[in-house]
């Protein structure tokens, strides 16, 4: 956990000296993550686990901007917390720590001006996710798509809370060996897994308004 923290922020830091010129928002995420797959079938919020992560944001218009997340999610399940008879014969129970990098687009139903003050709007996102699993032995390709709602209590600052969901091309997150007929665990084909996350995320806009230099005023002004 703690070689994670240091990644991102080694991360955010670098990002962060091209953010001014490249008018990018950068940010922290940080929220919960869920599991949805051939352990947990439909139970929203089941077994909530710690996300976090860094965000880029490019407002390219008062509707339309681009976000770059750089997420480290954890997924949990057990077998036990179902009562169906095949799943407690089964008795699998897993934990996965998921690495994503992933870009989203977002449309927002309103105008909004992360340089204005108490601007906010509700927005849909989608986009897509490079996933890396089971510590490192695998990744996947993930499609996160959700809502969400973005205020800015200053103007630098905006608050957005996020809820979405990733459809990714992997039944491998729950770690359920392939179907076998001999085996004890077992996953069901063509029923890829999902996550979830829910999570706030604040960006700063370091981009001055100001199109002159300071040092020269109206009093140099001719």
């Amino acid at each position: 956990m703690k070689k994670s923290i240091i990644f991102l922020l080694t991360i955010f830091f670098t990002l962060n000296l091209k953010s001014q010129n490249l008018n990018i928002e950068p940010g922290f995420t940080l929220g919960t993550s869920y599991y949805l797959g051939d352990l947990n079938h439909t139970k929203q919020f089941y077994s909530p686990e710690l996300a976090v992560g860094l965000a880029f944001r490019n407002n390219f218009n008062t509707r339309y901007a681009a976000k770059l997340n750089i997420i480290r999610a954890v997924i949990s399940g057990n077998d036990a917390d179902f009562p169906s008879i095949y799943q407690q014969t089964r008795a699998h129970s897993f934990v996965n720590t998921l690495y994503e990098i992933g870009l989203q687009t977002e449309f927002n139903f309103k105008d909004f001006n992360s340089r204005k003050r108490k601007s906010k709007t509700p927005y849909i996102t989608a986009g897509v996710a490079f996933v890396i699993s089971n510590s490192f032995q695998s990744y996947t390709f993930a499609v996160p798509m959700g809502v969400g709602y973005k205020y800015s209590p200053s103007k630098r600052i905006t608050l957005s809370a996020e809820w979405t969901f990733r459809n990714t091309i992997s039944d491998n997150l729950d770690l359920l060996e392939p179907a076998d007929n001999q085996a004890k665990q077992i996953t069901k084909k063509r029923n890829n897994d999902w996550y979830s996350i829910l999570g706030l995320t604040l960006t700063y806009n370091f981009q001055s308004d100001k199109k002159w230099c300071p040092a020269y005023n109206k009093k140099g002004a001719k």
